[in-house]
């Protein structure tokens, strides 16, 4: 699959509520509108952000993603995420 669609459910889920509300609620029915591989699925609902910016998806897309839905959506727990270091690496 292309990145296309794991950047259009980014775009989506930070731009529109009521598609962040379903993410939320029910990951794999929000990301079933979209062409998504299972490792793409995975990545994004795990908030693999490293993963996500390998793809290579849009870093900023990838930011806005951790900082509006992640469990902790701190910028110091996003930049361990990136760097792959410690239980933060996903």
């Amino acid at each position: 699959m292309s990145v296309a669609g794991v950047e259009k459910a980014l775009y989506d889920v930070t731009t529109d509520r009521a598609s962040r509300t379903l993410f939320r609620d029910d990951p794999e029915a929000f990301l079933g509108r979209y062409r998504l591989d299972d490792a793409q699925r995975a990545a994004l609902c795990t908030f693999d952000v490293r993963g996500l910016a390998a793809l290579p998806a849009n870093p900023m897309l990838v930011w806005g993603f951790w900082m509006t839905c992640a469990p902790d959506r701190s910028g110091a727990a996003y930049l361990r995420r990136m760097r792959g270091e410690g239980a933060d690496h996903g």
